[in-house]
C-alpha cells in the first residue's frame, strides 16, 4: 500500500511541476464555486457537515479538445474543504473536525443543455481530529467518486446537487488502518 501512496504522490508532483500547455501555455480558470452539505458513515453513524469551495481549471489542451469533440467539458479541480464531524452514537461520543484538499480531482460535464449531468473523481489528503475510530494517523488519504446534475440559471451561473462516496484511510502508514466510507449529499453554486 505504501507503494501506491508513493506512486500517487510522485504522480501529483509531476503533474504540478509540469509546465502547463493549455491555452497559450497557461492553465486557465474555467469556473469556481462552493458546495455545502452533509454525509454519514453508515456503519458507525459518524455525521459530517462540510463546505467545499473549489476552482475548476483547464486541462492539457489536446485532452480538452478531445473531450469537447464528444460533447464533454473536462476540468481539473482543486477543492479544499472543512467539515464538522459529529459522532453522537455509542459510549465514546465525540465531536471533531477535518480539513483537507482534493488536489488530483477531475470533473466531466456532459452536454450544453440547461440540465447537465456530471461525474467527478479524485484523490486528496485530510487532517482529522477524529479519535474514536483509531485511524492510526491524523493525516488520511481520500478517494472520492461523485455524480450529479447542474442546472444553468444563466450562461455564467448554475446550481447543482450531487451524491458522493468517499473512502478515507491512512493507506497503511499507521499501526491501525480501519478506513471510513462516507456517503455525502451536496448542494452548490457554480460561476463561470
Amino acid at each position: 500500500m505504501r507503494a501506491i501512496v508513493l506512486g500517487v504522490v510522485a504522480f501529483a508532483a509531476v503533474v504540478l511541476a509540469t509546465p502547463p500547455t493549455a491555452h497559450a501555455g497557461r492553465i486557465e480558470m474555467r469556473e469556481w464555486g462552493v458546495r455545502a452539505g452533509g454525509g454519514v458513515n453508515p456503519s458507525s453513524v459518524i455525521q459530517y457537515y462540510a463546505i467545499h469551495p473549489y476552482v475548476g481549471l483547464s486541462l492539457w489542451e489536446p485532452a480538452t479538445r478531445w473531450f469537447e469533440k464528444y460533447g464533454m467539458h473536462p476540468l481539473w479541480m482543486i477543492e479544499p474543504w472543512a467539515a464538522y464531524v459529529d459522532d453522537d452514537h455509542g459510549k465514546h461520543q465525540t465531536s471533531s473536525f477535518e480539513l483537507g484538499v482534493n488536489a488530483l480531482f477531475f470533473r466531466l460535464v456532459f452536454g450544453e443543455a440547461a440540465v447537465r449531468p456530471f461525474i467527478e473523481a479524485g484523490e486528496g489528503l485530510v487532517y482529522t481530529d477524529l479519535r474514536k475510530q483509531d485511524l492510526g494517523t491524523r493525516i488520511q488519504f481520500t478517494s472520492t467518486f461523485g455524480v450529479g446534475l447542474e442546472y444553468a440559471l444563466r450562461p455564467d451561473l448554475s446550481v447543482g446537487f450531487q451524491i458522493r462516496i468517499r473512502h478515507m484511510s491512512n493507506a497503511g502508514l499507521g499501526s491501525s488502518n480501519p478506513g471510513i466510507n462516507t456517503a455525502f449529499g451536496l448542494f452548490g453554486v457554480t460561476f463561470r
